[in-house]
């Protein structure tokens, strides 16, 4: 099949044009195109080629798999650890006062215990809002309580507490409202 100089250039047009709507959702690909009036073409070298597909995502998967089970096998609480041993003991104060307003939210207070003996949270949400314990916690991680990174008080918080039904919304809230209380 031979193709004239306009054919071409109009062929060349219409790929070009889909290359560029498709521009968005090359995955990190870099698309060059070399054209040559006279019809040859010439490659020095490829800097990187990268061919995402099925395999690409299920890796993808694969590793925020494997760094979650890293992450929970290396968490350094178990059922029976209070939340105040992920605190700085110079910032338990606040942080028992922190707990003390939970307590009326709190559908299975032990009111015999110590504030910062508790070991579980399940918060009545229809009395409190969330965005409250999230602020609480995010100011206490501003003022440098937290003795762990914030990922393992998110652990923490979603193993035990009603908060959310997922780990990484619950880091992700806390990293917003943070954010939000600097």
């Amino acid at each position: 099949m031979e193709f004239n100089d306009d054919e071409i250039v109009a062929l060349l047009n219409r790929l070009l044009e889909k290359l560029h709507q498709a521009d968005s959702n090359n995955q990190g690909s870099k698309i060059e195109v070399v054209y040559v009036a006279s019809g040859g073409q010439h490659v020095d070298h490829v800097d990187n080629q990268n061919f995402y597909g099925d395999k690409w995502t299920e890796r993808q998967k694969d590793k925020k798999e494997a760094k979650h089970n890293k992450a929970a096998s290396g968490v350094p609480f178990d059922g029976n650890t209070p939340l105040s041993a992920l605190f700085r003991e110079n910032h338990h104060d606040k942080l028992k006062a922190v707990i003390e307003s939970w307590r009326p939210y709190l559908l299975n207070d032990e009111k015999e215990r110590e504030a910062l003996a508790l070991t579980s949270f399940a918060f009545d949400m229809e009395k409190i809002r969330p965005i409250s314990i999230y602020m609480d916690l995010a100011h206490l991680v501003n003022h440098d309580a937290l003795r762990l990174p914030m990922s393992v008080l998110a652990a923490y918080m979603f193993q035990h507490s009603n908060m959310s039904q997922s780990q990484n919304a619950l880091y992700v809230q806390l990293k917003r409202y943070r954010k939000m209380s600097e």
